[in-house]
């Protein structure tokens, strides 16, 4: 395909699809306590979002005035002058931001495969649906002995104890028992515990909200960290990368089409866990499916250079 031009509209769209991409990106990543039904009209909305700018950029440098002809240089005199060539601030910060939805992408892809799941998370799921929430309850009365978990967090030691609490549902008060109510410390009552319910549907009832911090928490933060360090390694690597190479800012099918290939690939893998609730094994082996794909995707644009 002819070489375009960089226009006034492919810039304009370039930069709409790249803020578009790092916002939904953004909403991948960021770890939020609240289940998939709740934040997916947001991310398919962002979603919408970079395909319709995708769409745009595609069109505006498709229909962009082609680059003349360059006359051929002298072999000698190409050495040289690509040995003094300098890829100018502007384009080094625009590569490092499009090397940067590598690890990003990653990283988001791996979030989605972290979350409850089983009957639990359907509970969960219901009660988000209905408008519900998490709230710090007073204790009425303890059923039991404390019993030490074993888990100490701060030099703190945490309890698990058979509980009563009042649940203030939206057509009255009704007296919950919670088994195995965790504190930091041992509880007495008047102190608090984080309670899960929706406050329209008792029907549902209430639970305890154990939030998996050794589980759910832990992969969240490994996740991040790995994450921060992939998109380090990247921008290192990359700025040592020749100049002409990455050159992926003109539209070309044979890139751009294996990239938007891998893309719809990579979501269409996230789609079951975005609607569904699926075991925790096929979440994660989705989740590290489409975690790879950026990378592929990486791969195959120095490929073509």
């Amino acid at each position: 395909m002819t070489a375009r031009r960089a226009t006034l509209w492919t810039r304009l769209t370039g930069v709409l699809t790249l803020a578009a991409v790092y916002a939904a990106l953004l909403a991948g990543i960021v770890p939020l306590a609240i289940p998939h039904p709740v934040t997916r009209p947001l991310r398919l909305a962002l979603a919408g979002c970079v395909v319709v700018c995708v769409l745009l950029w595609t069109l505006a440098s498709v229909k962009a005035p082609p680059v003349p002809p360059v006359p051929p240089v002298p072999l000698d005199k190409g050495r040289r002058d690509a040995r003094r060539y300098v890829l100018p601030r502007t384009g080094r910060f625009l590569r490092a931001l499009l090397v940067l939805t590598v690890p990003l992408a990653s990283g988001a892809a791996l979030i989605q495969g972290v979350g409850p799941d089983g009957a639990d998370g359907r509970w969960q799921t219901e009660v988000y649906a209905a408008g519900g929430g998490i709230q710090a309850l007073p204790i009425d009365r303890l059923l039991g002995d404390p019993v030490p978990t074993g888990v100490n967090i701060n030099d703190v030691d945490q309890y698990a104890t058979d509980v009563q609490i009042t649940v203030p549902f939206t057509d009255g008060p009704r007296s919950v028992t919670v088994h195995r109510a965790k504190t930091r410390g041992e509880p007495a009552e008047g102190d608090t515990v984080d309670m899960l319910y929706a406050p329209d549907r008792p029907a549902l009832g209430a639970r305890f909200n154990d939030s998996g911090y050794m589980s759910r928490g832990f992969a969240l933060l490994w996740i991040l960290v790995l994450t921060f360090c992939a998109c380090l390694f990247t921008v290192a690597t990359f700025s040592a990368v020749a100049p002409e190479s990455l050159n992926c800012r003109r539209f070309r099918p044979r890139l751009h089409g294996v990239w938007a290939l891998l893309a719809v690939l990579s979501i269409g893998l996230l789609l079951p866990g975005l609607f569904f609730l699926v075991s925790s094994g096929v979440g994660w082996l989705l989740a590290l499916t489409a975690a790879a794909l950026p990378w592929l995707a990486l791969t195959w644009t120095l490929k073509q250079e």
